[in-house]
């Protein structure tokens, strides 16, 4: 059998061929009289938009003889071509004649709120409209997916809103949830949506509890959903699996990890978006401090630092977020602290790199697939009290304290680890030399704050960016304070300054006014820690 799909657009560039061809005089088969000008259309056309065409043609030269012509003829293209162009004056009139002749225009709308921010999804083909509407959805997620105006949406629209990375859940559970809703609102028309549905839900991130007794009830006619979770259920099962799949970032917890003593590094502070504030975990035992930390999955792993005596460590470790558990994994090769780590994805595997510190040039990489720590390719120039950011599958160190000529500097110099090379090579410098200082990588670009000089040693309150495309660094907004030790982060896409040696204090940078503005301050002081975006259930 020989098939041909044509464009998605075939049907429509036809209709609009026999709009331009009835304006030109060459082909119509019915015309309305209204004053002196008629009007002409194909009555086919016409009924596609409206019954009322086929059933009352007679009456409608009378009900177009109640309008001007402007809005006669913007009626008669949107039957043809679905688009509207008309001065706004003729705007309530023109939707007052659509409604007579019970022809269906998509409302318009100026603003976007609560109210009406699914109706726009489904409605609007304004861009910045659609933003603001997705923005709203997105962060009123928990509350309308329960709404009728949600389980009204087309499967676009759904999808659409449940692949997004930016819904304010407090849980995978309520996407599932979500999908639950949508489908048994018109089960018998919808069942056959749900396979696609289920590809938005990120299993790994559920407990296994809640797919056997939930998910696998639901999906259970659906061959294809039933695979996926019989995979699911044996990835859980196997205590080596790591969870690839990363949480939704809004609604989800902020997790400020590590500190400058162990006092403060035994602790995690939490930031709750919904409920705008933090607090303080429980002791989570880890007894060292000065370590680096990453995030692999559902674990939150625990790498090198000091002990209580000031002695470097190779241990490694992770707390599981869903059941608050702590693991051991294999040790470091070489003894750390005052160093940086970062995950990076390489093929199937979830990497994690350890990388200088105390003197340091080496770098190790250890692999979610084997569990065991590899050395690589050396830094250029070993440093301590760097910090580290991926932008685009590269590894961006910044700054740090190296001796040169007999004596310790704080370093300007950017070195970049490529993958594909197993190789660093220097990119542009820095404006400024610092050390313990933060980076984060933050709208494509790599932003680095405040930290120290030795000479004249000095606390910084500058913040620069790097754009990796042109390889420039740009002066940004200072901080309100100068500070050693703070911690950058990106959260619900706003970027904060947070802590710093003796200090608990939150900055938010606002976009609108170009400035830092105070946000919830920290439970308590905290200094060199990392940012960490975690599940909202998380157990900690």
């Amino acid at each position: 059998m020989f098939v041909l799909k044509a464009r998605s657009n075939f049907a429509a560039k036809r209709v609009a061929y026999l709009y331009d061809a009835m304006k030109r005089d060459k082909s119509y088969d019915t015309g309305f009289d209204v004053r002196d000008r008629k009007f002409y259309a194909h009555l086919i056309v016409l009924a596609t938009c409206s019954e009322f065409f086929g059933t009352n043609e007679g009456y409608v030269e009378d009900i177009f003889s109640e309008y001007d012509d402007e809005v006669i003829e913007a009626i008669l293209k949107y039957c043809y071509t679905g688009e509207i162009s008309i001065d706004e004056k003729h705007v309530e009139k023109l939707m007052d004649l659509a409604n007579r002749l019970k022809v269906k225009i998509p409302e318009q709308f100026k603003t976007v709120d609560l109210s009406n921010c699914l109706k726009v999804l489904e409605s609007t083909g304004d861009s910045e409209l659609l933003k603001k509407a997705m923005d709203l959805t997105s962060e009123n997620f928990e509350t309308l997916h329960k709404t009728q105006g949600f389980l009204n949406l087309p499967l676009f629209n759904v999808m659409e809103i449940l692949k997004s990375n930016d819904l304010l859940v407090r849980s995978e559970e309520s996407v599932f949830n979500a999908v639950k809703l949508w489908v048994n609102h018109d089960d018998a028309n919808r069942k056959s949506d749900l396979a696609q549905l289920m590809r938005s839900v990120r299993l790994s991130l559920l407990s296994l509890e809640f797919i056997v007794n939930e998910i696998m009830t639901f999906c259970h006619s659906c061959a294809e959903c039933m695979t996926t979770i019989r995979q699911e259920i044996i990835n859980k099962n196997d205590k080596s699996f790591v969870p690839r799949e990363t949480p939704r970032t809004k609604g989800y917890k902020m997790a400020l990890v590590g500190g400058y003593s162990v006092d403060m590094a035994n602790t995690i502070d939490i930031f709750d978006g919904l409920k705008n504030s933090w607090t303080l975990s429980k002791n989570i035992g880890i007894n060292k401090y000065s370590f680096a930390s990453v995030l692999v999955g559902n674990w939150i792993v625990i790498i090198g630092g000091e002990n209580s005596s000031g002695q470097s460590s190779t241990s490694v470790e992770y707390i599981d977020l869903k059941s608050g558990q702590k693991q051991q994994l294999k040790p470091l090769n070489q003894a750390r602290h005052e160093f940086s780590a970062v995950t990076l994805r390489r093929g199937s595997s979830s990497d994690v790199y350890a990388i200088g510190g105390n003197g340091l040039s080496s770098v190790e990489r250890w692999s979610s697939n084997t569990g065991d720590w590899q050395i690589i390719a050396p830094l250029l120039v070993a440093v301590s009290g760097h910090s580290a950011s991926v932008i685009a599958d590269k590894i961006y160190i910044t700054g740090g304290i190296a001796m040169e000529n007999g004596k310790w500097i704080s370093r300007n110099k950017v070195q970049m680890y490529s993958v594909e090379t197993n190789s660093w090579t220097y990119r542009a410098q820095m404006i400024q030399g610092r050390h313990r200082h933060s980076s984060v990588a933050f709208k494509g670009k790599l932003y680095v704050a405040c930290g120290i000089i030795l000479e004249p040693y000095t606390y910084l309150d500058s913040v620069e960016y790097y754009d990796p495309n042109a390889n420039v660094w740009t002066a940004f907004i200072k901080l309100p304070q100068a500070a050693e030790g703070i911690s950058l982060g990106c959260f619900q896409k706003k970027l904060f300054s947070m802590g710093g040696e003796n200090i608990s204090d939150v900055w938010e940078y606002d976009e609108t006014n170009k400035s830092w503005k105070a946000s919830t301050s920290l439970s308590r002081t905290r200094a060199v820690a990392v940012a960490h975006i975690i599940p909202y259930d998380s157990i900690i």
